[in-house]
Order: structure tokens, then sequence, then C-alpha cells
């Protein structure tokens, strides 16, 4: 009588036209979905993504490393990262499960630092409860203190930040010792250097690299589909495709402030409850603001993102 196959639990590494690989030890396999869950229409299934852990069974007669698998079960997330999906579906795109840190890469210049940008990824973490560090690449390019003086805000409330030089190998010790033993993802724009970051820590890594283009001034896209890769010294990684626009999904107007961590100490303190730390008289956030304890431009970016929650466009 032939055995039954065993149920083995993996990680999603990739994902892309429904099909899926998995890793289980040290053992990766091409996977599919059993049909049952590929016409479920409701649920966590209909969006398998990179990181998702699943309980599958191997196929086929051959040995284990010739063999593929049918994820029978989608285990449930410990967590994820997701935005608005770009275009008119104003759906939920989820980036990745399941992850440990989130390196947020910006480049000093070329591309220029987008300050904007990195405070909508930074809510989007908040948002999810996700530990978020700082990585200001191409810090070969500064000509003074402008590095210390893009990452002070973020010093200030709290964030783990790295002036990286790829090119020099500058800070990449540093960064390396941070992602041992965790699942991690890069997320950043285009051209700011993540996929060279990558390549520098983990020799032999394969990441389509290319420079900034010249006409715009904007990052080119080198990474098309996010991709978990184990690494040597302990632990994965994901790269993921560069993004310009991130529009962010489920944070409330009322969240908001809370999404901001040198804000906290300050909630609850203001004359009124339903506060918009905008313009309301005795507001501890603008009386905090005033006095220095929270930065300018953090607090600008504040009332940008809270107007466009509150008109409902949250595709930026």
């Amino acid at each position: 009588m032939k055995e039954a196959p065993k149920d083995r639990i993996g990680r999603v590494l990739r994902a892309e036209s429904g099909r899926y690989t998995v890793q289980s030890g040290t053992l990766s396999v091409p996977c599919q979905l059993r049909g049952r869950l590929k016409k479920e229409k409701l649920g966590r299934t209909r969006n398998l993504v990179v990181g998702d852990e699943v309980r599958f069974i191997l196929t086929g007669s051959g040995g284990a490393q010739d063999s593929e698998g049918v994820i029978e079960e989608i285990l449930p997330r410990r967590n994820m990262i997701s935005r608005l999906a770009s275009g008119k579906s104003r759906k939920e795109q989820i980036l990745m499960a399941n992850l440990d840190l989130i390196f947020l890469v910006m480049a000093i210049r070329e591309p220029g630092f987008a300050g904007i940008l990195l405070d909508r990824f930074l809510v989007a973490c908040e948002h999810r409860r996700l530990e978020a560090h700082i990585c200001l690449n191409k810090c070969d390019l500064d000509d003074g203190h402008e590095a210390d003086q893009l990452m002070a805000p973020y010093c200030k409330a709290g964030y783990k930040t790295y002036c990286l030089s790829a090119l020099e190998r500058r800070g990449l010790d540093e960064l390396k010792s941070s992602m041992t033993d965790q699942v991690s993802f890069f997320l950043g724009p285009s051209g700011a250097g993540k996929s060279t970051i990558l390549a520098a820590i983990q020799p032999g890594l394969e990441l389509a690299t290319q420079t900034v283009s010249r006409g715009s001034g904007m990052g080119r896209h080198t990474t098309t589909r996010t991709e978990l890769h184990p690494l040597d010294f302990g632990g994965h990684v994901a790269d993921s495709p560069g993004v310009r626009e991130f529009g962010l999904w489920g944070v409330a107007d009322m969240q908001l402030a809370g999404c901001f961590p040198e804000f906290r100490g300050f909630l609850g303190a203001c004359r009124f409850p339903n506060c918009s730390h905008s313009h309301e008289p005795n507001c501890a956030v603008i009386e905090a603001l005033r006095d220095g304890y929270i930065d300018a431009g953090r607090h600008e970016s504040y009332l940008r993102i809270l107007a466009e929650i509150r008109a409902g466009d949250l595709t930026f």
C-alpha cells in the first residue's frame, strides 16, 4: 500500500502567475495551490504572497529534490506590510508577510532625498506595528553634514538609521549585523540602491542594478517582483520593486498622529479630545513643535497626509 505524502511547513520565497517557490529546511520546491484554494473568493488565500507560511505536500515519484508540491493550507499571518494598489481598483496590495524588520532605503541624491515618501513608508510601518530602520545610501556624495541633517529628525523620533555607501562599503557591517537571523524587507524608491546594497552584503546574490536616468533624475525600476532570498549569515531578505508613489491603506485620520512616534508623548494633553493637531488652540503637539521637540518637516508631512486622508485621495 502506497504511503500517504507527509505534510511539510514552508515559507513562500517567490510568487508569480500562480506558481510559488516554497522553502522547507534546505529544500526549495515549486508549488501550486490546491484547487479548492484557487476557488475561494474571500479571505487570505486569494492573495498568497512572499513570506507567507504554508502547509504543503510533495508530489511526484522522484526524490525530494526533484519533486513539486501542492499547497494545502495558508497559515495565519503574524504581520504584513501593504499599500493602496495603483489604478482605480482601490484595493489593498500586500507587499510581504511575516517579516521581522523593514529597511527603508533612501538616497542622499541621485535621486534626491524624498522626505515625504519616507514619512509615508514610516506611517505604514507604524500602523502595522512593524519595526522600521532607515538606510541613507550614497553617502559618498555627501559634501558636508547633509546626511546628519537629513537623519536628525528621524533619530529624534527614535528610529535606527544607517549612513551607507554601497560603492565604498561604508556602514555595511552594521547593517549586516542587524539583518542577521532576521526576515528583512527592503523598501524604497527606484535608484536608491537597494539591490546594490544587498549584492554588496551577500556576494553572489543576483539582483539587477541600474543607474539613475539622466533625463528625469529618477531611478529606473530594476527589481520587477518581490523575492525572498536566504542569507549565508542567517535569515532571509526580500528586495522589492522601487516605488515612486505609496498610497496608505487602512489609516484613519484619527489614527495618523499615533503613527508619528515623536507625537505620542503629547497626545491626550490637548484642550480638545478630537484635536487634529493642525490649528486648534492649546494643542500640545503644536506647542511641542514650537518648543523644538517635534521637527517642522515631520509635522508638515503629518498635515499633508492628514489632508489627503480626509479628502479620500490616498494615491501618492
